[in-house]
């Protein structure tokens, strides 16, 4: 797929991304920020990048409503959860239940080895609390992607097991991006939610130099730009 015709799909698939009355009978679903070890210092922003790519990648999936990170914010700003770095599961309940959702996605982020990080996630069923699917796999220092669509293709099975959904798996990234330009990535976002334009748009243009076929980045300073 080239570069511009990944731009429009993503553009396109922004459409599904789930509003308080979602609903015509599709699930809505939610990814919180991974809990983060407090050892990560600088490396916990890569939970905001991290959540920004599994929620594209279930957009991408169809079948599914999925809540814009934004309104997660906004939930976890009402909560005052903006500094918290963990979700206990009463806080996670209760940020599903203002954003609607029916399926929740959360997880773990530790660090193993200095080079490499270690995602474990799951999706629980908000109506019963029941863990439904659970995934891990490693990130390396060197490329995060091919970790991140590791857990996001076992999400979605899952999901379109348990929901009896017909998902997409999704596609193979050709790009990789090293975790210090997530983690930058993951800044940018940050400065986006406080309202630091400038700041984001500093953020995402060297993201976007560091790693020009990274299309989220190119698409969020698009966004800016208007």
């Amino acid at each position: 797929m080239t570069r511009l015709a990944s731009l429009a799909a993503l553009t396109l698939a922004a459409s599904s991304l789930a509003q308080p009355d979602a609903g015509a009978g599709r699930p809505v679903v939610a990814v919180l920020y991974f809990d983060v070890d407090d050892k990560l210092g600088d490396l916990t922003m890569f939970r905001k990048g991290l959540a920004e790519m599994l929620i594209t990648d279930l957009v991408g999936a169809g079948s599914v409503d999925v809540v814009e990170r934004a309104r997660i914010e906004d939930a976890m700003k009402e909560l005052k959860l903006q500094s918290t770095k963990n979700f206990d599961q009463k806080t996670a309940v209760q940020v599903g239940g203002m954003v609607g959702a029916h399926y929740q996605v959360a997880g773990t982020i530790l660090r193993p080895s200095k080079d490499a990080l270690l995602l474990e996630a799951k999706v629980f069923r908000l109506s019963d609390l029941k863990i439904v699917v659970t995934a891990r796999a490693k990130v390396t220092s060197e490329d995060v992607l091919e970790g991140e669509q590791v857990v996001a293709a076992k999400l979605i099975a899952g999901l379109a097991d348990t929901a009896k959904l017909t998902l997409a798996a999704p596609p193979k990234k050709a790009v990789k991006l090293k975790l210090e330009t997530a983690v930058k990535y993951g800044q940018a976002l940050s400065a986006k939610d406080e309202k630091d334009k400038e700041k984001a748009k500093t953020l995402l243009n060297q993201v976007v130099a560091e790693q020009p076929d990274f299309i989220l980045a190119r698409l969020d300073l698009a966004a800016l730009a208007k």
